[in-house]
């Protein structure tokens, strides 16, 4: 699926109160280096074994999430070479759910606008020539809106995803940003946007992960979003914390929300 999650951990005033910033190649490549060590650390595995982060959590979160309740963890919430990463983990139980429905959803892109509002606010996508029932491939383009108290901030971002069909029981999607570009006018969809790169900085590049299980009649699903996005104020690291881990337990709600309406 689609990275969804909106960080703006820097977002305490008006947008245009807030200084430009420009990303760097050097925090780039803290980033993609950050998201190649996850892959080769919780993808790879899942691949051979399907094993779950729940799986090996033992604490009441556990019957949380037997219960169908998001439980969520964070991974990694740090500022880096002139940006920040922030990275949570979540989970949740869909009883009664089939991969076949959980891939529908994700591949619904023009829906996601009901699906995951008011996050998204337009969407597209289509398969590409390499794609085969193993492993699909995908390209999307989403319009992503976030309005707080602060501020009002819209996005128009291109991402490429990877949809696998393991096995019978397991399946995973892998989405990279292509494209994350700011509006000036967050209230114009197709208005003028800032350079890509040289914005607010509020998102500058997003990965999410989704892994699913079939067992004893339902669905269990995990989520890892990691956000890229400009350094955190002194003071408003937690917002921003609270802001990635509050968007992720959104996103396993809205997901199990939808799979159960398809029934």
């Amino acid at each position: 699926m689609i990275g969804l999650g909106l960080v703006f951990g820097v977002a305490t005033l008006e947008a245009s109160l807030i200084p430009l910033a420009h990303l760097e190649a050097a925090t780039l490549a803290i980033f993609q280096d950050y998201t190649s060590k996850f892959e080769q650390r919780v993808s790879a595995p899942f691949n051979a074994n399907g094993k779950l982060w729940i799986d090996e959590d033992h604490s009441s979160k556990h019957k949380d999430f037997d219960a169908g309740k998001p439980v969520i963890e964070a991974r990694q919430n740090q500022d880096i070479k002139n940006g920040s990463i922030h990275h949570y983990s979540g989970a949740i139980r869909i009883p009664g759910a089939r991969i076949e429905q959980l891939r529908r959803i994700m591949g619904d892109y023009s829906n996601y606008v009901n699906y995951f509002k008011p996050d998204v606010v337009r969407g597209s996508g289509f398969l590409l020539p390499d794609s085969s029932p193993e492993d699909e491939h995908l390209q999307s383009r989403l319009f992503l809106s976030e309005a707080t108290v602060w501020l009002d901030v819209a996005y128009d971002a291109e991402y490429d995803s990877h949809f696998r069909r393991l096995d019978a029981n397991r399946w995973t999607s892998r989405s990279t940003s292509l494209s994350i570009k700011e509006l000036q006018d967050a209230k114009k969809l197709d208005g003028v946007t800032y350079p890509e790169g040289d914005d607010h900085g509020f998102v500058w590049r997003t990965n999410t992960y989704w892994f699913a299980r079939a067992r004893d009649g339902g669905l269990d699903v995990e989520l890892d979003s990691m956000t890229l996005s400009r350094l955190t104020p002194l003071g408003f690291g937690w917002w921003g914390n609270k802001r990635t881990h509050d968007a992720v337990d959104k996103m396993l709600r809205d997901t199990k929300t939808a799979v159960e309406a398809l029934r």
